[in-house]
């Protein structure tokens, strides 16, 4: 499986997904164990295998400094935003990514620099809460009409269902809507909340899946109830991860939910401060899928992702590489 940070892509197609799409590459890289990273705000190739280096960290000390890191970090805030498919297939893969969720948090809080202030998040994929309509796909996309995808988006502006965590509102559990740490605190609160909540999203949700619609949401005024303060703006990272097994069915424009997501973060909106990842179906990429085209809209590079059936992988994409990308994106975020 290769895996770079900044220019990432993780060689993974799901058979019998692959469509010929022109413009679109019909095959992924050759899997690998090998990881790159590209350090964003230099420009500067590192290889951990050779472990030539353009350094940020003393290499010598496995403790975080105490001191700034040259050039940086860019970023004070990261926010976490997990759009979790909670759909009936899904609990093999919420309780594996629940599962890998503590190795995953030690990387990252090993990865980033000290004082960090952490909010973490779950919205799920679901528009329509109590939707009881079957929905299948075929090539990856939906065999459904246009008309009955439309029936199911519900927006919570002028159509709230009164759903935790549908409509691109926050997953409420224990009494909270996020999760808020500092990177120099013990991350096991953290762990425990966010393995319960992953799960508890539950799989009732409708079957007709919009998760970049719930990307988009999570950032509107019309959801303020539940996520005002979880979005900060000035210095602040955004980093969207994705867990879905079906192709987005979002109706709408990718356009349009990455604008929700830069008006909600006007002085520090744009692709330097958002970084998007995720375990999406294999086929999403060959055929440049809307969730796809999503995950790629923000910066000129392939985003890190996986096939979520590689369940028995998923340290891969969600674990040290990802922290150390992610960490990086933060000394990328522009300083006003």
């Amino acid at each position: 499986m290769a895996f770079r940070a900044g220019a990432v892509v993780v060689g993974l197609v799901a058979a019998g997904c692959s469509t010929e799409t022109p413009g679109t590459s019909d095959s992924m890289p050759p899997m690998s164990t090998s990881i790159t990273a590209t350090t964003s705000a230099t420009g500067a190739e590192t290889t951990a295998a050779s472990g030539e280096a353009d350094s940020m960290v003393d290499d010598t000390s496995e403790e975080k400094l105490d001191t700034p890191f040259v050039g940086g970090p860019g970023c004070n805030f990261i926010d976490f935003l997990f759009v979790i498919d909670n759909s009936a297939s899904m609990q093999t893969y919420q309780q594996a990514l629940g599962d890998q969720f503590p190795s995953f948090v030690s990387a990252m809080f090993d990865a980033v620099p000290p004082n960090i202030d952490i909010h973490v998040g779950i919205t799920t994929t679901d528009f329509d809460n109590q939707c009881s309509d079957a929905e299948s796909t075929s090539g990856c996309q939906s065999s459904s009409p246009l008309e009955d995808i439309e029936s199911h988006y519900r927006t919570p502006d002028a159509d709230p269902d009164g759903g935790n965590g549908t409509q691109g509102k926050l997953f409420q559990y224990a009494g909270q809507s996020y999760f808020e740490i500092n990177s120099d605190d013990d991350p096991a609160p953290l762990v425990e909340w966010f393995q319960e909540a992953a799960i508890s999203a539950g799989e009732d949700g409708c079957s007709f899946e919009m998760p970049v619609a719930a990307a988009g949401w999570v950032a509107d005024p019309a959801n303020a109830a539940t996520n005002e303060g979880f979005l900060r703006n000035e210095r602040a990272l955004l980093v969207m991860f994705f867990l879905t097994d079906e192709p987005d069915k979002s109706p709408g424009s990718v356009a349009s939910f990455k604008q929700q997501i830069f008006d909600a973060k006007p002085t520090c909106g744009d692709e330097a401060c958002v970084f998007v990842s995720g375990l999406i179906p294999g086929c999403a990429p060959g055929i440049n899928q809307k969730i796809w085209q999503f995950m790629t809209g923000f910066g000129d590079d392939d985003p890190p992702w996986a096939d979520i059936d590689t369940t028995n992988d998923y340290s891969e994409i969600f674990g040290v590489a990802l922290a150390e990308a992610i960490a990086d994106a933060c000394f990328a975020v522009p300083i006003p």
